[in-house]
């Protein structure tokens, strides 16, 4: 059964590292339980696995909590890449503000990140505090 790109594309530095040490393509692929096609074509330099978007989503927020502001012009559908994530077992969550903060109230993050994202919502809450007070002194 074909497993796809985003399967695939975990294994290539681990199969390229084994075949350093010395193992035969077949022990790769049997140990990583991928294809033998996929692993020979990755020894002998003929191919790489593609990222799929799933992976490219993770890891921009494996690097720290990210609002959907920041994220919807390179993943305009961000939803489905979180949904089909957390369907493959990857810990990433979703935090959701009050609707009213539009594309900042939706914010991606990985588990363990929470003090991250605390600190990073309580950022943009004093700039739209200080926002709000400049305007209501202005009038």
């Amino acid at each position: 059964m074909r497993r796809g790109k985003e399967y695939y594309s975990r294994f290539y530095s681990e199969a390229i590292e084994l075949h350093k040490s010395g193992m035969p393509v077949r022990e790769i692929a049997d140990k990583l339980n991928i294809s033998y096609s996929a692993v020979y074509h990755w020894v002998k330099g003929l191919r790489q696995p593609e990222k799929g978007n799933v992976s490219e989503f993770v890891d921009l927020i494996d690097r720290g909590p990210v609002a959907v502001v920041d994220i919807k012009v390179r993943f305009p559908k961000h939803n489905e890449l979180f949904l089909i994530a957390v369907r493959s077992g990857v810990p990433v969550k979703r935090y959701m503000m009050r609707k009213k903060y539009g594309d900042y109230a939706t914010w991606y993050y990985m588990a363990g990140q929470e003090k991250q994202l605390e600190k990073r919502t309580d950022e943009l809450m004093d700039a739209i505090r200080k926002i709000g007070k400049r305007l209501s002194e202005s009038d």
